[in-house]
């Protein structure tokens, strides 16, 4: 079960890898158009803190909460995937509601550093796997804590 999920967390991955390239290409023409809340450039204390973060969760990890098991942490570029396994056969990806997800996420905005890490330039992505081995994917950025 464990290798089943590690690897569609990697095959997560390699999809946001694959469209990078493509991204790299429209960067430049987008950066002067770029919103006001993401700096051009990710500052190097800021990396090294979240990465300093990130170890020690992992070294926690997986943990279970209710009915949830929180897998994994990882950070790839400038975003951050947090892997969940939803443990009730009940919850399926046709009943899981992203918005009201989204908005739950968004109270992330209120801690200090979660707030830095997203105005940073940092993105979040939440990856939630079902007991059919669907996905949703729900993302957060700082465009997300107004």
């Amino acid at each position: 079960m464990k290798k089943i999920i590690c690897g569609l967390f990697c095959l997560c991955l390699l999809a946001g890898c694959n469209r990078q390239s493509a991204d790299s290409a429209t960067a430049s023409s987008e950066t002067a158009s770029q919103p006001a809340h993401m700096p051009l450039a990710i500052d190097p204390a800021l990396t090294t803190s979240v990465d300093q973060q990130l170890l020690a969760l992992q070294k926690k990890l997986p943990q279970k909460h209710n009915q949830i098991m929180f897998n994994a942490a990882v950070r790839h570029n400038q975003t951050i995937y947090y892997s969940y396994t939803m443990l009730d056969s009940k919850r399926t990806q046709n009943n899981f509601n992203v918005a009201a997800a989204k908005k739950d996420l968004q109270q992330n905005c209120r801690q200090p550093l979660t707030r830095r890490m997203l105005l940073g330039g940092f993105n979040f992505v939440y990856v939630y796997t079902f007991q059919d081995h669907s996905q949703v994917s729900v993302p957060l950025s700082g465009k997300d804590c107004r």
